[in-house]
């Protein structure tokens, strides 16, 4: 499977989560967060930078990564959306485990879209790859 991501830095390192807590983590934490398409991914950036703020050094990365890595989500409480200690608690639990290398999302923005957790530190990481690395092109009525 593909996976998509738009990040400042082409690597699949989970740095940026040891530095800021997201809604499926605990700063401390390496992780990546990915989308399942391409367009997921470039939602996902602008809910959290406003329009004319996204650096020209952005990337579009697809990562390749087996289809048989990923892990459902367990049951989430109805209100999860509005609960992120829930979903901190739950992706805290799965990077713990270390049991799979991707685990499936749903989409905060988009609930009837996944995203994927990325476990940097699973044993089977080193089967991921960067397999497209491209200029983030946005048309200009979202940049």
């Amino acid at each position: 499977m593909r996976l998509w991501r738009v990040s400042n830095y082409a690597d699949l390192s989970g740095v940026g989560g040891t530095l800021v807590a997201g809604r499926w983590h605990s700063r401390g934490r390496p992780v990546l967060y990915a989308a399942e398409h391409p367009a997921g991914a470039i939602l996902e950036l602008l809910a959290h930078m406003e329009r004319g703020e996204i650096p020209a050094t952005y990337r579009l990365l697809g990562i390749d990564a087996p289809d048989a890595a990923a892990t459902e989500t367990p049951p989430l409480p109805e209100d999860w959306r509005a609960r992120p200690a829930a979903t901190r608690a739950v992706g805290d639990a799965w990077l713990a485990e270390g049991a799979s290398l991707l685990l499936r999302i749903p989409s905060a923005l988009a609930p009837h879209s996944s995203n994927y957790l990325i476990n940097p530190r699973h044993a089977d990481a080193a089967v991921l790859r960067l397999a497209l690395v491209e200029p983030l092109d946005l048309d200009q009525r979202l940049a």
